[in-house]
């Protein structure tokens, strides 16, 4: 799992510069704002911003479509970034913040449509508020947070459950039905997933 990590010193920053290739020299000119990640990250972004305005207009499946898209892309910056070397602390917490707001916003958007019932939002919405609260105070006494395995699963299946949810609305199942139940237990699952993660983090834990 690529978790967008960097070591604090940008890639390019530890290749001479004669050495550099054209989007490295571009991001040491923009001080890390220009790269190829970052690009996609925005993109990705504004997909999923598109779908959520398909969700409130009851338009579910063109939601579910830019929603899946958006965070395909989400998944593929990393890899990017990777193959291009313009991994940087700037990219990663563009990386990490972008996923955060995109999912918060999203969870908000389920309860706005009605889409789902109260008590899995607040399943979804738990590790999306706490996690940033905790990584933010840490931040505010210089300790420097990077994503964790178990963070990232989290925020896999939460995203899994999120579309779960979306499909099951479009298809109109709920309780009892297996898929609805079993959508549920993702739900479940990420929530707990989210909790360690947040163990790790308070902890500076891996």
């Amino acid at each position: 799992m690529n978790l967008h990590r960097t070591t604090g010193t940008p890639d390019w920053e530890t290749i001479k510069p004669a050495d550099r290739t054209a989007v490295q020299r571009i991001a040491h000119a923009t001080n890390g704002i220009i790269t190829p990640p970052n690009l996609i990250s925005i993109v990705g972004f504004g997909i999923v911003i598109y779908g959520l305005v398909a969700l409130l207009n009851q338009q579910f499946w063109i939601g579910l479509i830019a929603l899946a898209i958006g965070r395909l892309l989400d998944v593929v910056d990393g890899a990017v970034a990777q193959s291009t070397g313009t991994k940087s602390p700037l990219g990663e917490t563009v990386d990490a913040s972008i996923d955060k707001i995109g999912t918060l916003l999203t969870i908000i958007t389920l309860f706005v449509a009605g889409i789902t019932y109260w008590w899995l939002i607040v399943l979804l919405l738990i590790p999306q508020v706490v996690i940033p609260l905790v990584i933010f105070y840490k931040r505010t006494k210089n300790i420097r947070v990077h994503p964790t395995r178990t963070g990232k699963l989290s925020m896999a299946s939460a995203w899994v459950g999120i579309v779960g949810l979306l499909v099951t609305r479009a298809l109109e199942l709920s309780w009892p039905h297996p898929l609805a139940l079993l959508v549920y237990a993702v739900v479940i699952i990420s929530t707990a997933l989210g909790l360690i993660a947040l163990w790790q983090y308070t902890t500076g834990r891996d």
